[in-house]
């Protein structure tokens, strides 16, 4: 800083002393002594700061937006339907009417059927969403519901249709069909079964394999409560 001070003054000096250097010379060294002092006072750009243009900044706001939607997204088909006649497996559950309880529920069915059939899985904590996955799947998902204030019975789904707002139950014995309106279904359903269901497969079906099937049509938060008990 001295330095420049010192040069100032020998500018100013010579101009006194009707120096023989030129005004135009005398501007430009000026001028080159203001950059000089204007750059030392600003000092060196502050390190790790760097400008991002908006437009990157709402790309970068975009994709998470996107990521944040498919991770919640369902790919659940719009209705789907099982042809219960084609599952044996499942039909030997119902050769003879089906008694329960109340009380008991799915639980005792579970129990019962032991003798009939070899594979199945009682899934706890179920949402309405599951079931259509496992209606998705191939899995006809058995329930216990009641019909108009009757006895429960205990049906597997075997069709659902966004479109028409209905889900189809259906007896595998006779093929005899009862529907529901999703309002009337989920109300009855998440009371009467206590939002459990019954999967009747080939294979036995472990907790890995259940979730598994459920992530190809629902968003792993999901499911991430249910629980499975299977044989």
């Amino acid at each position: 800083m001295k330095r420049h001070l010192s040069f100032l003054k020998e500018v100013h000096q010579a101009r006194l002393n009707g120096s023989s250097r030129s005004s135009s010379t005398v501007r430009a060294c000026v001028a080159s002594l203001v950059f000089v002092l204007l750059a030392i006072s600003c000092g060196p750009p502050p390190q790790g700061q760097y400008y991002i243009p908006e437009t990157a900044l709402a790309a970068a706001e975009r994709t998470t937006t996107t990521t944040q939607s498919s991770q919640s997204q369902t790919n659940l088909p719009e209705s789907a339907t099982i042809q219960l006649e084609k599952l044996p497996y499942l039909r030997n559950a119902f050769k003879e009417r089906v008694r329960v309880s109340s009380r008991g529920g799915l639980d005792d069915f579970h129990a019962m059927t032991r003798r009939q059939i070899q594979h199945s899985a009682v899934v706890a904590n179920c949402s309405f969403d599951i079931l259509k996955a496992f209606i998705a799947k191939g899995w006809a998902p058995i329930v216990m519901i009641e019909f108009q204030g009757r006895t429960p019975e205990i049906l597997p789904m075997s069709q659902y249709n966004n479109q028409l707002g209905e889900v189809y139950l259906e007896n595998p014995s006779n093929l005899n069909k009862r529907r529901l309106t999703y309002t009337d279904f989920e109300a009855s359903w998440s009371r009467i079964s206590r939002k459990k269901c019954i999967l009747i497969t080939p294979r036995k079906l472990s907790e890995l394999d259940v979730r598994k099937a459920l992530g190809d049509y629902l968003p792993e938060a999901a499911f991430q409560e249910i629980s499975v008990q299977s044989r």
